[in-house]
C-alpha cells in the first residue's frame, strides 16, 4: 500500500508550544515577573490582570481608571443573558465546573453586542467630530446621574489630559463610560475589551447563580406571559 504524502506532511512545525505570557518554573513569571517572588508580594490582583493583558505593570493612574471602568462594568442583574444563564443553568442541575463556561458563553454574546453597539463611539473616541453618537448618550438622565458624570468627566482630564478627558455633556450611559475609559486606556482590540469586562462581570453573574437551589424548579419564575407566534410577512 501506498501512503501519499499530504499537506500537513510537508509543512515542518515547530516540536513545543511558544508561551507568551506565563513562563512556566517553580516560581511562574507572567510577563518576567515571578509570581511568588515579586507579584504575590508587591501588587494586586488588578494589577496582575492588567500585566497579564497589556505586558506591563499598570502606573498608578491606569490602576485608578481601569478600577474606574471595571466597576461601572461590574452589574448584571438577574434579568439580563448572562447571570439568567448562569441561574438557569444551575437549577437545571449542571455541574458546578460547567455553570462558569455556560455564564462565559452568555457573557461573550452580551459583550460583543454591546461591542457592536457603541461602534459609532469608538470611532468618535478615535476621531472626535460633534457630540458623542446617539447609542452611547443616557435618554434624559437625573440631576444624580449628571452629578456622577460630571465627577469622572473631571477625573478622566486628571487621568488622560484635558484632551483626552470624557465630554461632560451630553450624559454617557454607564457602559459607554466604561469603555470610553478603556479605550482611552489602550485598549482598543475586541479580545482585550471582552476579556476585561468578562473579569468585571464574571464574579456577580456567578454570585447570582451561586444562590440558586439545584433542582429547585418550582422556585424558578416561570410564570411567563403566553408567547405569541408571528409570521413575517
Amino acid at each position: 500500500m501506498t501512503t501519499l504524502a499530504g499537506l500537513l506532511d510537508r509543512v515542518a512545525f515547530p516540536a513545543r508550544l511558544t508561551a507568551h505570557v506565563v513562563e512556566p518554573a517553580a516560581d511562574p513569571r507572567i510577563h518576567g515577573y515571578a509570581v511568588e517572588a515579586d507579584l504575590a508580594r508587591n501588587v494586586g490582583l488588578l494589577d496582575v490582570c492588567w500585566l497579564a493583558l497589556i505586558g506591563e505593570l499598570p502606573t498608578p493612574t491606569e490602576r485608578e481608571a481601569l478600577t474606574a471602568a471595571l466597576i461601572l462594568l461590574a452589574p448584571l442583574h438577574v434579568g439580563e443573558a448572562p447571570a439568567h444563564a448562569g441561574v438557569l443553568a444551575r437549577v437545571a442541575g449542571a455541574p458546578d465546573e460547567v455553570v462558569p463556561a455556560i455564564a462565559v458563553v452568555a457573557l461573550g454574546q452580551r459583550i460583543a453586542a454591546e461591542l457592536r453597539g457603541l461602534a459609532a463611539l469608538f470611532a468618535w473616541l478615535r476621531e472626535p467630530a460633534g457630540p458623542p453618537p446617539a447609542p452611547a448618550v443616557l435618554a434624559d438622565p437625573t440631576a444624580d446621574q449628571r452629578e456622577r458624570h460630571h465627577r469622572l468627566a473631571a477625573a478622566s482630564a486628571r487621568w488622560f489630559g484635558p484632551d483626552r478627558a470624557l465630554p461632560v455633556d451630553p450624559v454617557l450611559t454607564r457602559e459607554a463610560t466604561a469603555y470610553a475609559l478603556l479605550h482611552r486606556l489602550g485598549v482598543g482590540d475586541p479580545l482585550r475589551l471582552q476579556a476585561f469586562a468578562t473579569w468585571a462581570r464574571l464574579p456577580v453573574v456567578l454570585a447570582e447563580a451561586a444562590h440558586a437551589v439545584p433542582g429547585a424548579v418550582t422556585e424558578y419564575a416561570s410564570d411567563l406571559p403566553p408567547y405569541r407566534y408571528v409570521e413575517d410577512p
